[in-house]
């Protein structure tokens, strides 16, 4: 998932923040020597179904992907996601590490992330929300009343 998404308007709740996760990266190229690079994960209790991740090179603009939570979670172990944004466990020397590709317009990157600190900072948002409760704070009254363009939802729907 990247850049805005729409349709479902989430409930106002009061919740702990959870601090960003910065980690340092290495952007993963064929013949070319690994590019380091910053990436910041973000957590909003009040969309708990996706990470927002700032990816900040050491030359040039930092762009921001909105990736699902269950994607990331599920790529620290196993194959996880498909089409724009994917992740698996890498094959590496030095402790444990996942590959994250993200694709956009044609164009592909592949991010060499470290698997324990992501995992652990991770574990903390299902602390905070946990995957049963992803859903509760959705407001899916106003996401049917703007998927059916402002019409009320009756029972004929």
């Amino acid at each position: 998932m990247n850049g805005e998404q729409s349709g479902l308007r989430i409930c106002q709740t009061a919740h702990e923040e959870l601090p960003a996760l910065s980690l340092a990266i290495h952007r993963v190229l064929d013949g070319v020597p690994r590019q380091p690079a910053r990436a910041d994960f973000r957590f909003d209790p009040a969309t708990p179904m996706i990470v927002s991740v700032t990816f900040t090179p050491w030359h040039g603009s930092s762009v921001t992907w909105r990736i699902s939570r269950e994607l990331l979670h599920h790529g620290l172990v196993e194959e996880s996601g498909e089409g724009d944004v994917q992740m698996w466990p890498a094959p590496c020397d030095e402790g444990r590490a996942v590959w994250l590709l993200l694709e956009s317009k044609g164009v592909s990157a592949v991010f060499e992330l470290p698997a324990p600190a992501l995992e652990e900072w991770l574990d903390a948002t299902y602390g905070l929300v946990a995957v049963e409760a992803e859903t509760d704070a959705l407001d899916w009254d106003a996401f049917l009343t703007e998927v059916l363009d402002g019409r009320e939802p009756s029972s004929d729907d």
